[in-house]
Order: C-alpha cells, then sequence, then structure tokens
C-alpha cells in the first residue's frame, strides 16, 4: 500500500502543476488512513472547489478520479484531466 499511496501523490503533483499552470490552486492532502487527494480550487470563485483522486484499476493502469466517483482521464495524460478538471470548475456567466 505505501508504494502506491506514493505513486498517487507523484500523478497528483503532475496533475497540481498543470492546473497551477491554468490559474488555478491546488492543495495536495495526505493524511494518514486516507486515499491521498487533490484539493483544486477556482481562484474566481473560490467555492467552485474539487477533490481529485488518483487509483489504479486491477490491470495496474492509473487514472484521476473527482471525488464523487467520475472517472476523469489516464494519469499519463495530464493534459485531458487538467482539460476535464477545469471544465467542471469553471464558472458560467448569464
Amino acid at each position: 500500500m505505501t508504494a502506491d499511496r506514493g505513486e498517487a501523490v507523484g500523478h497528483l503533483r503532475r496533475l497540481a502543476a498543470q492546473l497551477e499552470s491554468q490559474a488555478f490552486r491546488t492543495r495536495l492532502q495526505t493524511r494518514e488512513g486516507l486515499f491521498p487527494r487533490l484539493r483544486v480550487i477556482n481562484p474566481m470563485a473560490p467555492a467552485r472547489s474539487e477533490d481529485v483522486l488518483a487509483a489504479h484499476e486491477e490491470d495496474g493502469e492509473w487514472w484521476f478520479w473527482l471525488s464523487w466517483a467520475g472517472r476523469i482521464g489516464h494519469a499519463e495524460d495530464i493534459a485531458t484531466a487538467a482539460e476535464r478538471v477545469a471544465s467542471v470548475l469553471q464558472v458560467i456567466r448569464r
């Protein structure tokens, strides 16, 4: 489990860097006993935030997941995963 936890943190750090380059704020949470998660915040609307987790399937492939169990992208495709997180956190002006 430790190796899996470390790998999850590595994937989340890469995603955090991509999202921060798009002006999102991120905070990696690694409390003992919980899955590591990345809190992503839209700085233009701080109430718009989401937790992202990284987990692997039985075949060993790593994926990013939204906190409500929505799979958003393969861990090797950081750009697509970041784009999907950004679309969830966008602010729609009317």
